[in-house]
């Protein structure tokens, strides 16, 4: 989703703020109780004077199935979110991201994934990445929520971010390799 920012000429890149886990585009960016624009990340952002147009992603990230979710694996998701910027016409401007939780490891399969996508643009515009408690080699709490999954009912989100998983040993090691290259500051 878009979020109205104030600007007075076109703006000079884009920033997007992506989720993590049991989050949502809008929820996770706010003080917990509240949902109102005047708490809202996005919004404070956007207010300031810096000539940029704020975005923020939304996608199916329960941990549990108690609410019949459709999670998806990462690499779909990541799929998801780079035709999403490809909608968008994302990738003309330099992009940064704001990633919490499970959404920075996201946004880093996304970039792996960019590397093979028909538009190059999104790699070469990802100027920056900011990551928020992005478990880059998978989560303890997530091997022990997916023991219990019987009682949980764990979505493939919370299987997938188990800590030291290969898949995201490798992911991580593939980023390490290349964010230097690829011109992104973390």
């Amino acid at each position: 989703m878009e979020i109205p920012s104030h600007q007075d000429s076109l703006p000079s890149a884009d920033v997007v703020f992506v989720h993590g886990l049991g989050g949502d585009a809008r929820s996770t960016w706010h003080p917990e109780g509240k949902q109102d624009d005047d708490d809202f990340w996005p919004v404070w952002l956007g207010k300031d004077d810096l000539c940029v147009k704020i975005w923020s992603f939304g996608y199916n990230a329960e941990g549990t199935n108690w609410k019949n979710n459709s999670s998806m694996p990462l690499f779909d998701q990541a799929s998801n979110l780079l035709g999403w910027l490809d909608s968008c016409d994302l990738g003309k401007r330099p992009l940064v991201f704001i990633t919490h939780s499970m959404g920075g490891l996201l946004v880093k399969e996304m970039l792996n994934s960019a590397q093979t996508f028909k538009n190059q643009s999104i790699l070469k515009q990802t100027k920056g990445i900011v990551f928020l408690a992005t478990p880059h080699t998978g989560s303890h709490l997530a091997n022990l929520i997916d023991n219990i999954g019987v009682l949980t009912q764990t979505t493939v989100s919370v299987k997938e971010l188990k800590a030291h998983s290969p898949q995201l040993r490798k992911l991580n090691q593939w980023y390490r390799e290349n964010v230097r290259s690829l011109g992104i500051a973390t």
